[in-house]
């Protein structure tokens, strides 16, 4: 049942090993500024996302929907959303589509003063594949359910090459897309895969409005459906698991290759204020934190609060340290790139 994978997925994340073994936000250096020429307490974080304004420059990424364990963790994330005034992306809401009994485990979140919320719905769920193509009336539902500002359109398909479960079928997702963005503002997000160039010329052809690169470096899908193929006795869904452990196209690299063409998210690995300070610096709008907040979340609203309030602090001295008095001055801030990532980005260099 979708319910036990949705709580598989949370235990697992929390539990087991599951980030690749490289993390590339590691692999850019903030040039120290000894004479910053900004005040601490005058820095500027809030930022405007396509017209809306928010606090920080954060946000609370796609995570879990669906069970009654998450219900207790998105509205503890939701309660975090309102006090610090920042956007809450949910988890897939297919569960919510095909079973309304579930919609309360996401439209808990409707009791909180949120900035914007974000609908997700999985690309692989808009064609055909063991059941019908998602249809408009049930994503109006979804977005109606929380009163959604942006849908995600998720692409999961690493996750569902490794998931015991896993969809198949790929071949006219595009052309979908581009339909749904042509009626609802929607945001691509990759889940830890990160977008190549192709993909990312392709999103923004088919007028999405921003894209949340969710790449390679922190939790990985095929990590998590590992463990779970394993568990179910799929040996050889867990043996491409492991192969495919550290697939995709790192997070600061779908940054590069937007270069300020369309708004972006920077997620996939960031574990803190300096992280986020990081992806400001190669272009990001804002970051999106998901892992990072998950088990405060699970554990209590103190928990969750005292994550964010370290990740604000910490993003607040990376701009103190680089003179960089607010978000726009920090995507301008001096940067060294070092070690794999400049394997990565001397590549790209030669290609544009």
């Amino acid at each position: 049942m979708i319910e036990n994978r949705k709580e598989d997925h949370i235990r697992i994340a929390e539990g087991k090993e599951v980030n690749a073994s490289h993390n590339y936000w590691d692999d850019i250096t903030l040039i120290h500024r000894s004479i910053p020429e900004v005040d601490y307490d005058s820095i500027d974080t809030r930022v405007n996302f396509h017209g809306n304004r928010v606090e920080y420059p954060i946000l609370i990424s796609s995570m879990t929907g669906g069970t009654d364990l998450a219900k207790k963790i998105n509205e503890n994330l939701a309660w975090a959303a309102e006090k610090f005034n920042i956007p809450m992306g949910l988890g897939s809401m297919r569960a919510a589509a095909e079973k309304k009994e579930l919609a309360g485990t996401y439209s808990v979140i409707n009791n909180y003063k949120i900035p914007f919320k974000l609908a997700n719905i999985g690309a692989p769920q808009l064609i055909g594949q063991d059941k019908d193509a998602m249809s408009r009336e049930k994503i109006d539902y979804l977005m109606e359910l929380i009163d959604a500002k942006f849908l995600i359109i998720h692409f999961n398909f690493l996750q569902e090459m490794i998931q015991p479960e896993g969809d198949r079928n790929a071949k006219g997702v595009m052309e979908k897309v581009k339909e749904l963005a042509a009626s609802y503002p929607v945001i691509a997000k990759e889940t830890g895969a990160g977008f190549s160039e192709r993909d990312i010329d392709m999103l923004i052809d088919a007028n999405v409005k921003a894209i949340d690169v969710g790449g390679l470096g922190g939790t990985t899908f095929a990590a998590i459906e590992y463990y779970r193929a394993e568990r179910q006795g799929e040996g050889e869904k867990a043996i491409a698991g492991k192969t495919f452990w550290n697939w995709g196209v790192p997070s600061p690299i779908s940054l590069k290759i937007i270069n300020g063409r369309i708004p972006a998210i920077g997620s996939g690995g960031l574990r803190n204020g300096l992280d986020l300070a990081r992806a400001i610096s190669m272009g990001a709008s804002m970051g999106g934190f998901a892992r990072t907040l998950l088990k405060g979340a699970d554990e209590s609203r103190e928990s969750i609060e005292k994550n964010i309030n370290a990740i604000i602090r910490e993003l607040k001295i990376a701009m103190f340290l680089t003179g960089s008095g607010n978000v726009e001055d920090l995507k301008r801030a001096d940067k060294f790139i070092h070690g794999e990532l400049k394997e990565w980005s001397d590549y790209y260099d030669r290609r544009f």
